[in-house]
């Protein structure tokens, strides 16, 4: 007690340190801003990165790539540290200066994703999720077999009114052009146009263009929704929200896109400590399972796989077989002539309707 009250003087400068530390860490923990799709990062791990570093992280939300990808164009992305971009579009918005090289960063632990979506994301994007798109419909709903791409653009009587179709100048037209068993990034202006003419036929069924799970995460039980176009690992998420466990995921015969969903930084200003610390972080291979299974996506962490379950793995939605993916088609790049014209066809599209 002596000691304690004779070095007085010692124990108010260390609780002085110790105090100004803390102040420290509070002026140093920065707000992570990232442009996403809802529902594709798990709440756990954003409270669990929250509490190791101090850093938070604000989402926002986009149901539509064109919506997206304006912001990029015009430059109001500079406003979100990261963005999930799929491969394609990185590796293009990365050569037009609108995205800054992440792979020169050394973040941590990014090498447990394997090298095909590394490759696949380049130098402008760290991998993290991979996919197909396909038709997920209710069966209890469905009087008619859901197998084609037709099945969709002219839905059987049941779904008439309750059907969803994405609004997005690639994977829209890419449906309509499958459906005919034509290449989904033709710059034939007559495929084209075909295309055209089967969603403008179509749109006297839908109940409404957009993202499936936007519309589910809103209505959840009161949800009216049985048919949709939607992306792997879409489905226990229209599931849990709507609490609808009917629903069934099918790629249909004619074939479909394959995607790899990365994640980009914005030009405008320096990545943030805090961005890295993030990616470094999603990336442990613990922490890449707990993610890419409380969301249910795929993941491209490999390391992550090793620590995955059963039910996970063996997840034919997201672990698509030999067949299904011998019949998907990676994304391709396109002209600007080529995206000037599917532009124009969604935007006639969204006015009609």
């Amino acid at each position: 007690m002596v000691d304690f009250i004779y070095n007085g003087h010692i124990v108010k400068y260390i609780l002085a340190v110790l105090l100004f530390c803390c102040s420290l860490t509070k002026l140093s923990a920065q707000e992570i801003k990232i442009y996403t799709w809802e529902g594709f990062l798990s709440d756990d791990v954003v409270a669990a990165f929250t509490k190791k570093t101090g850093h938070s992280i604000k989402q926002y939300f986009y149901d539509s790539e064109i919506e997206r990808d304006a912001l990029l164009m015009n430059g109001q992305a500079a406003k979100y540290d990261l963005v999930i971009i799929n491969s394609e579009t990185t590796k293009n918005y990365g050569q037009l200066n609108l995205l800054q090289p992440l792979s020169s960063l050394a973040i941590a632990n990014t090498h447990y994703n394997g090298k095909r979506w590394r490759d696949a994301c380049g130098q402008y994007g760290i991998p993290y999720a991979k996919g197909t798109m396909g038709i997920a419909h209710r069966r209890s709903v469905s009087k008619t077999e859901i197998s084609s791409w037709h099945d969709l653009l002219t839905p059987p009587e049941e779904h008439i009114g309750t059907t969803m179709i994405f609004k997005n100048d690639i994977d829209t037209i890419a449906i309509a052009l499958l459906a005919q068993g034509l290449q989904p990034f033709t710059g034939n202006q007559q495929e084209l146009k075909s295309a055209y003419k089967l969603l403008q036929a179509q749109s006297q069924y839908l109940m409404a263009y957009g993202y499936p799970l936007t519309y589910v995460f809103e209505h959840k039980q009161s949800s009216t929704l049985t048919l949709a176009a939607v992306y792997s690992g879409d489905l226990e998420n229209i599931k849990k929200s709507t609490g609808q466990n009917d629903w069934e995921y099918i790629v249909p015969k004619e074939g479909t896109l394959f995607f790899v969903d990365c994640f980009a930084a914005p030009s405008g200003h320096m990545v943030k400590e805090a961005s890295k610390a993030f990616l470094a972080f999603i990336n442990e291979p613990q922490v890449a399972y707990q993610n890419a299974s409380d969301s249910w996506f795929s993941t491209t962490n490999e390391a992550a796989l090793a620590l995955a379950s059963e039910q996970y793995k063996n997840d034919n939605e997201l672990f698509p077989d030999a067949e299904t993916l011998q019949r998907s088609y990676p994304y391709q790049s396109i002209s600007t002539d080529d995206r000037i014209i599917r532009n124009r066809i969604i935007s006639i599209l969204s006015i009609a309707k």
